[in-house]
């Protein structure tokens, strides 16, 4: 790899902090707590905007922080233990389900079902400075889309979070995730709608110089349910990054080694 290409940047993404967690997609505030703590010690965590781009010089790892869907749980649980460790993360919301007073049908399961928050929360996210971003209007998969109904949602969402919000919007995660939810059509007319990145989330770390291919971790509480096992897994994806730019079989990264070098010495043991 060339010592003057920049080292990829790691976006993680939540979707819910619970009490009571259930399935893949909510993990504890205990756990939470811990992972955060970690990440600020032995990452530099930047709000999303100041992660692309060429950095000025090689540091430890960066790390941008997200969360998808608008739940309650990520204004009344998340952003307080965020704030309290003095780290940003942006937030992107599905406009049509903020403040509907309903809950998502792949949610329907839950007793009770876990409540999306409202505009209130929203804004106070803003206010306490925090990121938000769009999530499309309704939480539609992009790639099922007519170009007259990407359109609308892209355009829509950006527009109802600006004037409900009082801020310029410029990023978008699409929902879903997969490699197959957003095509290359669609990225283009995320771009044309105004936004700076377009964010997945199946994995694998992102280009700093890609924002518009911007990949994501999401948070599992099955795989990352310590900041040992956090550590392994961003060690993979950085081992997999550096092998595809320099076709090395194995790649030992310094900034990994010496994560796990300082676990091993139990400087994070409490975290663990």
């Amino acid at each position: 790899m060339n010592e003057f290409e920049p080292e990829p940047v790691c976006i993680a993404a939540f979707h819910r902090i619970a009490k009571q967690p259930a399935g893949e997609l909510s993990y504890s505030p205990a756990h939470f707590r811990k992972l955060c703590a970690f990440w600020r010690e032995f990452y530099v965590v930047l709000p999303l905007a100041e992660c692309f781009g060429q950095p000025d010089a090689p540091g430890r790892p960066r790390l941008a922080i997200t969360f998808d869907d608008g739940y309650a749980d990520n204004a009344e649980i998340a952003a307080p233990i965020l704030a309290e460790l003095g780290l940003p993360a942006t937030f992107f919301l599905p406009t049509a389900w903020i403040g509907s007073g309903r809950s998502f049908p792949w949610d329907a399961a839950c007793s009770p079902a876990p409540p999306v928050m409202d505009w209130t929360q929203a804004q106070g996210l803003v206010c306490a400075g925090f990121g938000v971003g769009s999530h499309t209007c309704t939480h539609v998969r992009l790639a099922s889309c007519r170009s007259e109904q990407r359109r609308r949602e892209l355009l829509e969402s950006k527009r109802e979070l600006e004037d409900r919000l009082g801020i310029e919007v410029l990023d978008f995660a699409y929902p879903f995730g997969g490699r197959e939810d957003c095509s290359e059509e669609d990225r283009v007319a995320v771009a044309e709608a105004g936004y700076r990145c377009c964010l997945s989330c199946f994995g694998g770390l992102a280009d700093a110089r890609d924002p518009m291919h911007a990949r994501r971790i999401a948070v599992s509480p099955r795989w990352h349910a310590s900041p040992r096992a956090w550590r392994r897994h961003w060690q993979q994806a950085l081992n997999e990054w550096r092998r595809k730019r320099s076709g090395l079989d194995v790649i030992v990264p310094s900034h990994g080694a010496q994560i796990g070098a300082n676990l091993g010495e139990g400087k994070a043991g409490g975290l663990g």
